[in-house]
């Protein structure tokens, strides 16, 4: 799947990680229930290259949806990754219209008489509260006390698999060594624990690749973390091969990050007219076409420092069929 711009460092960690089909495999099969885990021809689990959020949330949430064999049946998997700090009330509301679009899209390729097939939702929430929502959909409608046996049928149903990072355990949480790292890095950073010895766990950063080590620091680096307390951090790692990878690893992404910080600031004078000029045609372009330009579009909008890449987002939003599909080529 071609990589998309991903303007929150905690999206494109969780995109990178559970894109590998054997962190998703080892990440769902230890968070769905047994016996659908067993069922799962676990060979047969794809990717699909398609986002289902919202514009709106766009700036809060990001998803993946896979393909997989359900007891040799066609089904989804669904991961929607929740990381704003507050729980919303009515995700079940959110998490249905997501699902109404998978199945939209897989009618428009496969006509009737083709059944749907099931889709499976998890919310991964990274906020440092646990929520208070029940993850039913019957939860959300108000029933007449009276008549609520008789009318509870007619009404949409949808449970959905809560994970909250705040209430797992460090030591419980699952998976391959990469995406345990992942797991805990996120819900360590909201926590303020990046420098907790469950992110440092030196059996865990030997089984990962230099790529997925990489990740995790420039995700450490790109939070508020005091970069001398990290290095102060690194220097505990007892092996010195690791411990020397990784120490210059650190240093060489500061390095990288200071140079482009460096470049951003000598650009920023010369082209912020530009890029403004630019923003805002796109989202005058989107509000002439469909009604409005929503606030999640214009942070994401706001987050593209490149006038080649804005120039072709007003193209795309003159000719955008909806919303939707412009926020899918952000």
């Amino acid at each position: 799947m071609p990589e998309e711009p991903i303007h929150h460092p905690n999206d494109k960690l969780l995109k990178a990680t559970f894109s590998n089909p054997d962190n998703a495999r080892g990440f769902f099969e230890n968070y769905l229930p047994g016996q659908i885990s067993h069922a799962v021809d676990w060979s047969s689990l794809r990717l699909e290259s398609s986002t289902f959020v919202d514009p709106h949330f766009a700036a809060s949430e990001s998803d993946l949806l896979f393909s997989l064999k359900l007891a040799k049946t066609d089904a989804f998997l669904y991961l929607l990754f929740e990381h704003q700090s507050s729980e919303d009330p009515r995700m079940a509301l959110r998490l249905l219209s997501y699902i109404l679009r998978i199945w939209e899209r897989f009618a428009a390729a496969h006509p009737s008489p083709a059944k749907l097939p099931a889709i499976l939702p998890i919310v991964l929430a990274q906020g440092k509260r646990p929520w208070k929502t029940a993850p039913r959909l019957e939860d959300l409608i108000n029933l007449p006390a009276e008549l609520a046996d008789i009318i509870r049928p007619w009404q949409p149903t949808l449970m959905y698999r809560l994970l909250e990072l705040v209430r797992i355990p460090y030591e419980e949480i699952a998976g391959t060594p990469e995406g345990i790292l992942t797991l805990r890095a996120l819900k360590a950073e909201p926590l303020d624990e990046l420098l907790s010895d469950a992110l440092w766990e030196e059996s865990l950063l030997f089984a990962i690749s230099d790529s997925a080590l990489e990740r995790m620091l420039r995700y450490v680096l790109n939070t508020d973390l005091n970069v001398s307390l990290l290095k102060e951090r690194l220097k505990t790692i007892r092996s010195k091969p690791l411990r020397t990878k990784t120490m210059t690893l650190a240093d060489q992404l500061r390095l990288e990050g200071k140079e482009e910080g460096k470049l951003e600031g000598l650009s920023q004078g010369l082209s912020e007219g530009q890029l403004l000029a630019f923003r805002t045609a796109v989202q005058r372009a989107l509000e002439i076409r469909h009604g409005s330009c929503p606030e999640g579009i214009r942070e994401a909008l706001d987050a593209i420092g490149d006038p080649k890449r804005l120039e072709q987002l007003h193209e795309n939003a003159i000719r955008s069929e909806s919303l939707e599909a412009f926020a899918q080529k952000l």
